[in-house]
């Protein structure tokens, strides 16, 4: 028997070690994942990972991009405190902070 088309391994096994390196890489995710590990993991295993990179893609993609410095980020927190009462500030005042907790 033949080896499959590239259309059907992608479909039945996932990515090819390569293409999962260049996926994580484009991602910016530091995980590394030896050749001979990959080669190990079963079809179910690979088509995980290839459906998982591709929802993260996807929510890169529908993500909007702000060119925000933390200083920026830090005036408007500021800014938003300065409005006492409105519930909306306090929100956005909220999420701000735990987005830079979380870049830290």
């Amino acid at each position: 028997m033949g080896s499959p088309s590239s259309s059907s391994r992608a479909k039945g096994e996932g990515l090819t070690y390569r293409e999962l390196s260049e996926a994580l890489r484009e991602l910016g995710l530091n995980v590394v994942i030896t050749k001979s590990d990959y080669s190990r993991a079963t079809r179910q295993v690979k088509r995980l990972i290839k459906a998982l990179l591709d929802r993260v893609k996807e929510a890169e993609a529908e993500r909007p991009k702000l060119d925000l410095t933390r200083e920026d980020i830090e005036y408007i927190i500021y800014r938003l405190r300065t409005i006492y009462g409105d519930s909306r500030a306090t929100s956005i005042v909220a999420k701000l902070s735990e987005a830079l907790r979380r870049a830290s």
